[in-house]
């Protein structure tokens, strides 16, 4: 079984066991499954995904960011040994009988930002201001009135299935094991996640050659997916749907 260590200032804070079909959502509130209580963290800021016999590290679009061996990245398959730095935590990943995990992406399918860790760290050490704290503060007390809200995908080509989301994650892509599986040429195994977050679902691009469409735009990152929007996948097509009255921010929309 894979392990997490979370660790401040070389010190050794709590070990985490991952294992297969587990999903673990980092950030500062304690509704998530590994809390760090650091205001330079947010409030849901990434989250790691076990898949198939291996774990993807994917950034929740944090403020601050989130960091593999001081890379900031979008998505990553981690591998043993990986130290992911967010805020001023450290989580290391071990997994001694995992994969390499080198051939996933290339260079040209995501592609990472070499910075001063540093000049980061002296960032975040600046960004503890009031109205962000009373915003989160906001956020916090809103989540538990949204989680009756319902959402679901429905995919328009082929052959028609709906499914409806939660707090799980759903991945699209070619894998077998995929929850919406893609037809057409390049697409990544796993080519796109869909987590809920304390606002609506966000859509997040994960890998492969060919690209992920929101009502026409590339997906490059992470979006925010509204009512009616259309997810276009090689030759497969999704809309995403919400429960009738009820806005991508889980508001009462009007008559």
């Amino acid at each position: 079984m894979a392990v997490l260590s979370l660790r401040y200032s070389g010190k050794e804070l709590r070990n985490y066991p991952i294992g297969m079909g587990d999903a673990f959502v980092i950030g500062r509130h304690p509704v998530n499954d590994i809390v760090i209580d650091n205001l330079a963290v947010s409030f849901q800021h990434a989250k790691i995904e076990s898949i198939a016999d291996e774990f993807l590290l994917i950034d929740l679009k944090s403020e601050n960011g989130s960091f593999v061996n001081s890379q900031r990245i979008k998505a990553h398959w981690l591998i043993d040994g990986d130290e992911i730095s967010i805020g001023k935590h450290t989580l290391v990943f071990s997994n001694p009988k995992g994969n390499s995990g080198a051939d996933h992406f290339s260079a040209s399918v995501i592609k990472t930002m070499q910075i001063d860790t540093e000049k980061v760290r002296a960032l975040l050490n600046q960004s503890q201001r009031a109205g962000r704290c009373e915003a989160s503060a906001s956020k916090a007390a809103s989540v538990e009135n949204r989680k009756d809200h319902k959402g679901k995908l429905v995919v328009l080509s082929g052959e028609r299935q709906e499914l409806v989301l939660g707090n799980r994650s759903v991945r699209i892509g070619k894998s077998s094991s995929a929850d919406i599986r893609a037809r057409g040429f390049g697409i990544g195994r796993t080519a796109a996640v869909i987590n809920r977050l304390e606002d609506g679902w966000y859509l997040s691009y994960v890998g492969g050659l060919s690209r992920i469409r929101v009502n026409r735009e590339v997906v490059k990152a992470s979006i925010k997916l509204n009512r009616l929007d259309v997810i276009r996948l090689g030759r497969t097509t999704i809309q995403f749907l919400l429960s009738a009255g009820e806005d991508a921010c889980g508001n009462t929309a009007a008559n």
